[in-house]
């Protein structure tokens, strides 16, 4: 039994959702796709629920207007007029409630960014039954992904989504094609979330992992994951194995525009995941599995983030005085600033920080509020960087690695501000000046010949 995840990557245009239809046909009942809201369609229901607060009402209309139109020229393809008229209703009486009260809060966006899987899914059900198969729609909550309340990006309950998703769609399987809404789940109580960046990605694997699937296949528009950004060489090789460990570390670097998250599940239960081209169906994409595949090479890829800032914090006081390190991240969580990369000198006097560089000004300023005094007495800034990271299974237990990246990049002339790499040994990370961003790349891709 499969898993198929169709990302608006794939559903573009209303062709687009016709040729994925066809090829769900083909497959038959007994396995579940996953489907995502057709490609802008998330950011029109984002910006009509804006647009209904602010009591912006002929552009909500102008909207809305739009919203109905992508999709009549997709039922128009499809000859299926009239087969999301409720939805649309349902969707027209949510803006109307945000817009007399004219607030918009986290629960009520989240209810109308989930219309863009309800209309896109609902379509393709309807072919689908037109055409002779059983399918059946589920948002994902019916299908039991049940999260947090945390709206804008839930957190799946791992556990209760299991239980549920096996006795709902497991009791449909293997005489019907569930089609879910991905991007959606469902607290407790019944309110509608959505998951976040990567949310479609996280349903597929969270199906995937409940059912025991073979595979969990994410379709998209492209072969798989690459060795190397195209920035930094041209047509890079595309990995074909890579394990969830080498997968995670390579979604920093905004591989295939996937979040890490989406791989848990996954790894819970060991299932495999492929990366595939839909256009391009006859190639074989990258599978993510627990098999940690060696023979590529040493360094199996090189990464690239740019724009990213170093925060510098810097006391005597710090010296010896347990807590700190955690006082100082307790004050970026609770202001929702994310650390990508840590670094700490031996003598307890500093600790380096990468950001991400639009959080570089609020960090230092939240920093400089809250934690200036006898324990933290200086904070220095350093803007315009970017991270680089040899990325591999294979550097594990292999000596020399280190040696050969730093060599490789001093050859090229470039300073390296600053290192990290975690006990795994299957990552080696550090910051450069951005101007040195990608010829320190191409150094590491030339050194380990990717």
């Amino acid at each position: 039994m499969l898993v198929m995840k169709f990302g608006g990557s794939v559903m573009r245009l209303p062709e687009d959702v016709l040729k994925v239809i066809d090829y769900l046909e083909g497959q038959g009942q007994g396995n579940v796709a996953v489907v995502s809201a057709v490609k802008g369609v998330t950011d029109l229901l984002l910006d009509m629920a804006y647009l209904a607060s602010e009591g912006k009402e002929e552009e909500l209309k102008n909207k809305f207007l739009k919203l109905r139109e992508i999709h009549d020229e997709v039922m128009a393809a499809l000859d299926l007029r009239g087969a999301i008229d409720e939805d649309l209703s349902i969707l027209e009486r949510a803006l109307t409630g945000i817009f007399y009260l004219g607030e918009l809060s986290p629960k009520s966006r989240d209810f109308v960014a989930s219309f863009g899987e309800r209309l896109v899914g609902n379509i393709v059900v309807k072919e689908l039954r037109r055409r002779g198969i059983n399918a059946r729609f589920m948002m994902g909550g019916e299908a039991g992904i049940v999260t947090d309340d945390r709206f804008g990006d839930a957190n799946p309950l791992y556990r209760a989504s299991e239980v549920y998703i096996r006795n709902r769609l497991g009791a449909l399987l293997p005489d019907t094609l569930p089609v879910v809404a991905g991007f959606t789940g469902e607290t407790q109580d019944g309110r509608v979330t959505t998951l976040g960046r990567g949310g479609s990605d996280l349903t597929a694997t969270l199906i995937g992992a409940a059912l025991r699937a073979d595979e969990v296949v994410l379709w998209t528009d492209v072969d798989g994951l690459l060795s190397v950004s195209p920035k930094v060489v041209k047509n890079p090789r595309v990995l074909r194995k890579v394990s969830y460990r080498e997968a995670i570390e390579l979604s920093f670097f905004g591989a295939k525009g996937m979040h890490p998250k989406f791989l848990e599940p996954a790894m819970r239960k060991e299932v495999p995941v492929r990366i595939r081209n839909f256009w391009k169906r006859e190639d074989p994409g990258t599978l993510v599995s627990k098999e940690e595949e060696v023979k590529e090479g040493i360094v199996k890829a090189v990464g690239l983030r740019e724009d990213v800032s170093i925060i510098t914090v810097r006391g005597v006081g710090m010296i010896g005085r347990p807590g700190t390190a955690g006082r100082l991240f307790t004050v970026l969580g609770d202001h929702g600033i994310n650390v990508l990369m840590i670094s700490q000198s031996v003598s307890e006097s500093s600790i380096s920080l990468v950001v991400d560089g639009k959080d570089s000004s609020m960090t230092s300023n939240v920093l400089e509020d809250l934690l200036l005094g006898p324990i933290f007495s200086e904070i220095s800034v350093e803007d315009n960087l970017s991270v680089v990271s040899a990325i591999g299974a294979g550097m594990r237990g292999t000596p020399g690695v280190a040696a050969r990246v730093f060599k490789a990049v001093a050859e090229r002339g470039i300073n390296v501000k600053m290192i990290s790499q975690g006990s795994s040994e299957i990552n080696i990370s550090f910051v450069v000046d951005g101007k040195d961003g990608v010829e320190a790349a191409r150094a590491i891709y030339e050194e380990f010949k990717l």
